[in-house]
């Protein structure tokens, strides 16, 4: 059944309960359900444990790994001095490891919401949830007009603990003086690519056929292709800059 699943779905990303031989070679991450408590290796059937008997400590970096935060250490795990409940011997109530073994780019906390967090405990939660998944970030950027053509080159690094899920368009924009976008290009880069700790040089280049002569300033992004989708933001100052919902990434003369 499992295969029928990986047969039907692929552009919808799926997830299998445990790691396994019967599920290592499929194209489907997984969902540790007992997040923070049976996660990290040690007892030999802990998530982990079970990942590492599978083969399948690096399936993050192609197929994304979720679950759900133990409900029963949903309420402390984000104190100030978490004093959790011992689920069962051998449990591990270790966020922030367990973060970092599974490369988890999403977890369920009900507790978040209801009945919530306030103050300290709240801000602790929001950084937890930040450690999740991607974070993307331009490093640098150039952009080189010569003729009707441009070339636009970024450096973009993850200091995440997973890769994106999805390979969203990446688009580039060229805005005129009063703010409007002139003209739009899709490049042929893969957000899925940029892995974490291995910075990616991008290039494209780009016909300026269009664009009337004159001074613009370039801008990028991912667009989400969901109707009303939330977008994908870039942890950088120039975010939302120029334009809402796009990177600034400098400008460029067109003659």
């Amino acid at each position: 059944m499992l295969r029928d699943f990986d047969a039907a779905f692929d552009t919808t990303r799926l997830q299998a309960r445990y790691p396994s031989t019967d599920n290592a070679a499929l194209g489907m991450g997984y969902h540790d359900d007992s997040f923070a408590v049976e996660t990290l290796p040690g007892t030999g059937w802990h998530f982990m444990d079970k990942a590492i008997a599978a083969g399948t400590t690096d399936k993050w970096r192609t197929d994304p790994v979720g679950g759900e935060l133990r409900p029963e250490i949903q309420g402390c795990i984000f104190d100030a001095t978490p004093d959790c409940p011992v689920v069962e011997d051998g449990a591990d109530n270790d966020f922030a490891a367990s973060v970092a073994a599974t490369h988890a780019s999403w977890l369920l906390d009900q507790y978040a919401f209801a009945p919530g967090r306030t103050g300290a405990d709240r801000d602790r939660a929001l950084a937890g949830a930040q450690s999740l998944g991607y974070r993307l970030r331009v490093t640098a950027a150039r952009t080189q007009a010569g003729g009707r053509s441009l070339t636009v080159g970024v450096r973009m690094e993850n200091t995440g603990v997973a890769p994106f899920s999805y390979d969203w368009p990446v688009q580039i924009a060229a805005v005129d003086g009063r703010g409007r976008i002139a003209r739009t290009w899709t490049t042929p880069w893969k957000l899925t690519a940029i892995e974490p700790g291995e910075p990616r040089q991008l290039t494209a280049s780009l016909r300026a056929s269009g664009l009337r002569p004159g001074t613009y300033t370039l801008v990028v992004r991912a667009a989400n292709p969901l109707p009303n989708g939330v977008p994908l933001r870039f942890a950088n100052a120039d975010q939302d800059r120029t334009v809402n919902g796009w990177l600034t990434l400098g400008t460029t003369r067109v003659r």
